[in-house]
């Protein structure tokens, strides 16, 4: 018997919209990067090397099991897998920003950033790379308007206005 896994939403088309895409920082692993931390199956952090050591650029790779994936999620435990474990995938991205003025060589302030995404999956072969990757997608097309190749809702979100205009 073939399973299918299927999300449950239908978008709908949006005129004039096709694909959208989301650039990917172009990230030199190899060249730009040192493990800073390990713990081999558990956490890995990394640093850019090329960043000034007063304004450090780190990547953090965490991974940790879930014992019930199901927790708070309302769904009824007669539609449940059979096994509840799950697994959390916690990146994130700090790194610090600094301004200048051409102007004024003293002037300088430097701004600390952190960018978070925890992807929690059971631990299920229905769940691979692909799923995942949609899930994704469609969280980063949270941040933008519909069909929008431009940041102006994302600029509306970091003001405080946190519904699409479209709603």
């Amino acid at each position: 018997m073939t399973k299918t896994v299927s999300a449950g939403y239908t978008d709908t088309p949006i005129e004039g919209v096709s694909e959208l895409t989301f650039p990917r920082g172009l990230l030199n692993f190899k060249k730009d990067f040192r493990v800073k931390a390990n713990n081999a199956g558990k956490e890995v952090v990394i640093t850019n090397t090329t960043t000034p050591i007063d304004r450090p650029e780190n990547i953090r790779i965490a991974y940790s099991e879930v014992s019930n994936i199901y927790a708070g999620t309302g769904i009824e435990p007669s539609i449940t897998a059979p096994t509840k474990r799950g697994v959390s995938v916690l990146a994130q991205l700090t790194e610090v920003l600094t301004v200048t003025d051409d102007t004024d060589a003293d002037y300088r302030v430097d701004l600390p950033v952190s960018f978070h995404l925890v992807i929690k999956v059971p631990s299920s072969e229905h769940i691979n790379a692909s799923v995942v990757e949609t899930g994704v997608g469609r969280l980063l097309s949270s941040l933008f308007d519909e069909g929008a190749q431009d940041a102006s809702r994302l600029e509306a979100i970091l003001r405080g206005s946190l519904v699409p205009s479209e709603l």
